[in-house]
């Protein structure tokens, strides 16, 4: 009854991260079709000083204002620099401004690197993708590519948290792949994970609230699986599986 109860919580728990998931896939493509809109927009706009035989409109930047004159969506190689936008920085792509002038969607290459409680940090490798922020700039999630190779999927908590809640991942330089749940609070902030990794393993772990890892379902290539629970205080481990199958 209790291996049932455990797989059920899983099932429920990772439905739950497949459902956030697919939010952030959504905003992604509808990123994907703003842009194709304007592009086409700009396109088809044919001003006087375009060339009208080849229908060919060569551009740097274009602006896009709001009714009060505000700028809300930039477009350009690099984004058009303008005194509504707070930040500055370089980007080729598009950027979707707020009201107050915060970014609040950036899809380019390279990706505009993340503020986090007000601050702008370098990413650990440029790379290109789709950023989504709060009303106030802060990265809140996004899909990436990095030069050096890795491929995220990410939701972040908001502030004061400001830490990766949901992120899929693909490390190729630890031949990882997996998704990870994180805790709202805490030093050892991973609760949740499942993952198959370059050595052949397939495993699902969860852990307690200081990080230690509780229970894990693992599958090492064609070995039989094992359903470990695990105590970090007596430093026990037991394989329900094998007991059930011995």
């Amino acid at each position: 009854m209790e291996d049932q109860q455990t797989l059920s919580f899983l099932q429920k728990r990772y439905g739950h991260i497949e459902r956030r998931l697919r939010i952030l896939q959504t905003g992604v493509v509808l990123g994907l079709g703003l842009l194709l809109v304007f592009v086409w927009t700009a396109l088809h706009a044919r001003p006087a000083s375009a060339d009208d035989s080849g229908q060919v409109l060569r551009l740097r930047g274009l602006i896009i204002e709001d009714a009060q004159g505000r700028p809300r969506i930039l477009i350009g190689a690099p984004v058009p620099k303008v005194a509504g936008r707070k930040r500055q920085d370089d980007t080729n792509g598009l950027i979707l401004v707020g009201e107050n002038g915060a970014d609040r969607v950036a899809l380019g290459v390279p990706t505009p690197s993340p503020q986090v409680k007000g601050q702008v940090v370098k990413r650990i490798s440029p790379g290109a993708g789709l950023v989504i922020d709060d009303p106030n700039g802060n990265e809140r999630g996004g899909m990436g590519v990095l030069d050096s190779g890795r491929g995220v999927l990410c939701l972040d908590y908001p502030d004061p948290i400001a830490r990766e809640a949901v992120c899929l991942a693909v490390v190729p330089e630890a031949g990882f792949a997996g998704v990870a749940v994180n805790a709202p609070s805490g030093d050892n902030g991973e609760r949740a994970e499942m993952a198959v990794l370059k050595d052949g393993t397939s495993i699902l772990k969860l852990a307690d609230t200081n990080g230690e890892e509780r229970t894990m379902l693992v599958v090492h290539d064609e070995s039989p699986a094992q359903f470990l629970i695990l105590d970090p205080k007596a430093n026990t481990k037991l394989d329900v599986l094998s007991k059930i199958n011995p």
